[in-house]
Order: C-alpha cells, then sequence, then structure tokens
C-alpha cells in the first residue's frame, strides 16, 4: 500500500501503473481484473469529517492522499485503460473525492459509466449526492457496515449522523447509479442486507434512519442489476434473461411477496452457475 502525501510518492505509483502488464477487463468469466481499489480516508474511527466526532471534538479524521497528487495518478490509470474504486467514508473524504474525480475528467476528457467510482459514502449531504450524478459517478453501497458498526457509530459520531447513513432512499431518489455489496462484513447473508435496507435494522444499534429506506424491489435491483452495471456486464448477467448467463439463485420464497422481516434469514433453495446446479440440498433440480 503506497501512502500518497508527496509528489515523489506520486511519481513512484505512477511508474508502479506503467509497470502493470493488465487493465481493467483482464481475465475471463471466472477470474476477472476490475481495477484499482484506491483508501482516501479511514472507517468510522477514521473517516474524514466535516464536523469534529461526536466523542473527540479535536478530531475529525485524516485524508491519506493530496488531492492534486491523486488526481495525477487517477488520470494516469484512466488513460491506461483503468477503472478506479475510491474508499471514501465520510462527507469530507467525499467532498474532495468528487473534487479529484471532476479534475480527472477535466483533464482525459468523458469517462465510461462505471470508471470512476466512489465506494461507500457512508455521509453524504444533498450537495454531494446531486454532484455525484450530474458528474455520472458511480457509488458502491454496503448496508452491512452500517448494520455491524452502527453502535460504533453513534459513539464516534454521534446519533444524528449515524441514522444519516448509507441514505439509500436520497441516493436513489436523486438518480444515483449505484451498486450493493456486503464489503468485509463477515459471513453475511446478502438476504440480510436487503432486510437492513428495507427495514434499516442493525445488529445492535436498532433502527437507523428509517426515512432512508428503499422497497425490497430496489434492493434487489442494486444487489443485481446494479452490480453487473458496476462490471460492465450489465448485457450479460444481472437478471435472468434470454441470452445472459445462467448464473442465478433461487429462494423457498417469494422475497417481494415475503414479510420484510422474514428476509433477514432467507438462505437459497438452489444455486446455479453457468446453468450448472451447485447448490440443491433438497433436491429440487437434482434427479
Amino acid at each position: 500500500m503506497i501512502r500518497v502525501g508527496s509528489e515523489q510518492a506520486g511519481d513512484e505509483a505512477i511508474a508502479l501503473i506503467g509497470g502493470l502488464g493488465a487493465r481493467s477487463g483482464f481475465g475471463d468469466d471466472w477470474l476477472r481484473i476490475w481495477g484499482f481499489k484506491l483508501v482516501l480516508d479511514g472507517g468510522v474511527e477514521g473517516a474524514a469529517t466535516e464536523q469534529p466526532y461526536a466523542n473527540d471534538p479535536g478530531h475529525s479524521g485524516h485524508l491519506n492522499w493530496d488531492p492534486a497528487v491523486m488526481t495525477r495518478v487517477c488520470a494516469e490509470a484512466v488513460r491506461r485503460g483503468w477503472r478506479i474504486g475510491t474508499h471514501a467514508v465520510g462527507d469530507r473524504a467525499v467532498r474532495t473525492l468528487l473534487d479529484v474525480y471532476e479534475a480527472v475528467v477535466t483533464e482525459v476528457g468523458p469517462v465510461p459509466p462505471w470508471t470512476l467510482v466512489i465506494e461507500h459514502a457512508l455521509l453524504s449531504d444533498a450537495a454531494q449526492r446531486d454532484r455525484a450524478v450530474r458528474d455520472g459517478f458511480g457509488v458502491t453501497v454496503q448496508y452491512p457496515l452500517l448494520w455491524n458498526m452502527g453502535s460504533e457509530m453513534l459513539v464516534t459520531w454521534g446519533p444524528e449522523r449515524t441514522r444519516q447513513v448509507t441514505p439509500l432512499a436520497q441516493w436513489v431518489g436523486a438518480g444515483a447509479s449505484l451498486a450493493a455489496g456486503t464489503d468485509i462484513v463477515r459471513p453475511f447473508n446478502p438476504m440480510t442486507n436487503v432486510w437492513g435496507m428495507v427495514t434499516r435494522g442493525t445488529k445492535s444499534a436498532g433502527i437507523q434512519g428509517p426515512e432512508h429506506a428503499i422497497d425490497v424491489g430496489t434492493a434487489l435491483r442494486l444487489y443485481t442489476m446494479g452490480t453487473a452495471a458496476l462490471n460492465h456486464d450489465q448485457e450479460r448477467l444481472g437478471s435472468i434473461t434470454p441470452g445472459k448467463l445462467a448464473d442465478l439463485v433461487g429462494y423457498p420464497v417469494d422475497p417481494l411477496a415475503a414479510d420484510p422481516d422474514d428476509l433477514a434469514e432467507l438462505t437459497p433453495a438452489f444455486t446455479m452457475v453457468g446453468g450448472r446446479v451447485t447448490h440443491d440440498p433438497d433436491k429440487r433440480l437434482t434427479p
């Protein structure tokens, strides 16, 4: 990991990029390179926020990159065919990242969708969300981070900011390009994530920000078509459609018709990869 705070470090990062013998999209359907992951700020206890932490008025997180150096590195990576996803948790980090990405586009010209991606954006305001949508930057959202660390957020950021974490309804309402995932929370059932996006329930911090909840259909779309678009595979994956790869999962009940509280523990009845049954404990598809 290169911590970039100087021109020299930026030169080293660019040299590293130039020496790689691959670019985004290299690989096959089983293993493929998406792009670079950069880390702009920390997690709950290191997120770069606009306002000081609730439990430490003298602290508001940190930025790992000098914005000018980061812009230069990202521009060079994009020129060489790389996609970039940047970890940005706090609202100050999100604002800084938008500045960087906008500068990259100014320098290299328009880029395809899902080339410059904001990872997490746990804290954001309406102006930042509007900028991301206007500029065409994708956003990956991971509700399990709130589900798993809601109690730590309450202590570190306070109740008001914790309620605002991952405001999915507002992102969707703004017309954002979103892809849902689980990130580092393991083990984690994807349907528990869907339950959280619908109910705003957490592991130990109660319900946080119910006004930011979305419906089951939208949550499933973010997990399926959203991630397919993130991977530039929306024409091949993400929906059960003739001509697409036969990768699918079936549940014992219809998630769209189930009680939302029954989703948290819902597990697959079967799975298929490439049309081949890979999980079928009750022999629903296996003779």
